[in-house]
């Protein structure tokens, strides 16, 4: 299981290694990762993120846009309301499915 770092602020709007990396991502032809749900794993709360930085989470986890649709979203493992000192949160993208959710690589994607 693949993941990837993520270093959101308090208020989860800016990610110091995602903003390094190009914005100017070109989807290809498949899902928009601006479109997927980002929560918690930890509380379940909704985290906001900027324009660009699930896209960019997308690309560097290797996972094809063609592979995702509505069901997919991210999970982070906590958040700055629920584990505030901890700073980066690993973050994984899943799929929902009626028994719970698989991790997207973990599917073969």
């Amino acid at each position: 299981m693949e993941k990837t770092r993520c270093t959101h602020d308090v208020g989860c709007k800016s990610n110091p290694h995602v903003a390094s990396l190009n914005h100017n991502v070109s989807l290809k032809k498949g899902f928009d990762p601006e479109l997927m749900f980002v929560e918690c794993h930890k509380c379940g709360r909704p985290l906001i993120w900027n324009q660009g930085e699930a896209s960019q989470i997308i690309e560097q986890s290797g996972i094809d846009t063609k592979k995702l649709d509505a069901q997919c979203l991210i999970l982070a493992e906590g958040c700055p309301q629920c584990a505030p000192s901890e700073g980066g949160y690993m973050v994984r993208v899943v799929r929902l499915r009626e028994d719970g959710y698989k991790d997207i690589k973990e599917q073969g994607h």
